[in-house]
């Protein structure tokens, strides 16, 4: 049911959705109203790890569906390449979340720059890598 849908999608709409809400969430001063809800130690790295395991994912599914559509343009599939595609995309969101710890520090507006947030971050990536062939296999249905 979910594979119709996900079809019709173009190619990098949901990277680019989970992309601006990354950058909101992590540049803004003040990305969510404040409340009196007492969260436990590190739960933000927590956040960190499902928002650039998030990030992997998407940028696998858009991949995904992006052979999908040069398929059924073609008639031909395009090679597989095993595994080395999601070891990049890993990569990549691990230092698109580096970057974003480094400018916060840059920018001055209150958020900090943390290694452990980085760490975060990479774990999150990398575990989004290693799960999304399996998720991905099943939304598709293939």
């Amino acid at each position: 049911m979910m594979q119709k849908y996900l079809i019709r999608l173009s190619p990098g709409i949901l990277s680019s959705i989970v992309i601006i809400a990354i950058l909101w969430l992590t540049l803004a001063p003040h990305p969510l109203p404040d409340n009196d809800i007492s969260l436990f130690p590190g739960a933000d790295k927590i956040v960190h790890a499902l928002m650039f395991g998030t990030l992997a994912f998407t940028l696998a599914l858009d991949k995904e569906l992006y052979k999908q559509r040069l398929y059924e343009q073609t008639r031909r599939m395009p090679r597989d390449r095993g595994r080395r595609p999601l070891l990049l995309i890993a990569v990549a969101a691990t230092l698109f979340g580096g970057l974003i710890e480094l400018l916060q520090a840059a920018m001055n507006l209150g958020r900090g720059c943390e290694l452990m947030d980085f760490v975060a971050d990479a774990a999150g990536a990398f575990s989004g890598a290693a799960v999304s062939p399996l998720l991905i296999t099943l939304l598709l249905r293939r």
